[in-house]
């Protein structure tokens, strides 16, 4: 149900459901196909968009074979906020990875809800102080890190928010090397090192981590 959704997206979790309604009131929802490109770098940014069901893929191109992805969006997750704020176009691409509903909300309306709603104005500042902190650390690792310390980095920050006894994360070698911003061939070979050590399983495109702390340990952030 989008209203719960909504409820749980961090700068609306304060909003009674009459306010709720009013959000829901003026985006509309919109449906991608599995490889569908919401938008593409460098195009003119109208919208915020707001993840209701499916994953999304944050990416940019690096040369004509390599790209780096920032991050895989889950329900409740936004995006697309950057360009609307400051910026006039696009500094990444947005994908759907799986079938995917968003709920979108034209620029003059997400300006709208800026002006009037200072708890939203808020809490979406501390949304996008952290994910700069995350690319400061994101540079860190790759200046100072192996590839097998950055694959660690990378593994943990996919499984951050999963809470489940044994973590499970879906996706292929290819993603994987994209999200660090790196080739196929060197991630294979560091998931193979992994794997011998008994730090993870890896099969079919999902990835389950099996000792978290000697994770910790190969990253460099051992409590």
């Amino acid at each position: 149900m989008l209203s719960k959704m909504l409820s749980k997206v961090c700068f609306f979790q304060a909003l009674q459901p009459k306010d709720l309604n009013k959000v829901m009131a003026i985006g509309r929802l919109r449906r991608y196909k599995s490889g569908d490109l919401v938008f593409e770098k460098e195009d003119l940014g109208d919208n915020f968009f707001i993840v209701n069901s499916g994953r999304i893929k944050i990416f940019t191109s690096i040369g004509p074979e390599k790209k780096k992805t920032f991050a895989f969006l889950k329900p409740c997750d936004f995006f697309g906020e950057m360009s609307l704020l400051g910026g006039k176009v696009r500094s990444a691409s947005a994908q759907a990875v799986e079938d995917s509903e968003l709920l979108v909300i034209s620029k003059k309306n997400f300006r709208d809800l800026i002006s009037r709603s200072p708890d939203f104005t808020l809490k979406l500042l501390y949304t996008l102080a952290d994910r700069l902190n995350k690319c400061d650390k994101e540079v860190e690792s790759m200046l100072f890190h192996n590839i097998l310390g950055r694959l660690a980095d990378a593994i943990m920050d996919l499984a951050k928010d999963k809470h489940a006894k044994v973590i499970k994360i879906k996706i292929d070698q290819n993603e994987l090397a994209e999200y660090m911003g790196t080739t196929r061939v060197p991630v294979c070979r560091a998931i193979n090192t992994l794997k011998r050590s008994g730090v993870i399983k890896y099969r079919r495109g999902e990835l389950i981590v099996q000792d978290m702390d000697k994770l910790r340990s190969i990253s460099g952030k051992a409590a």
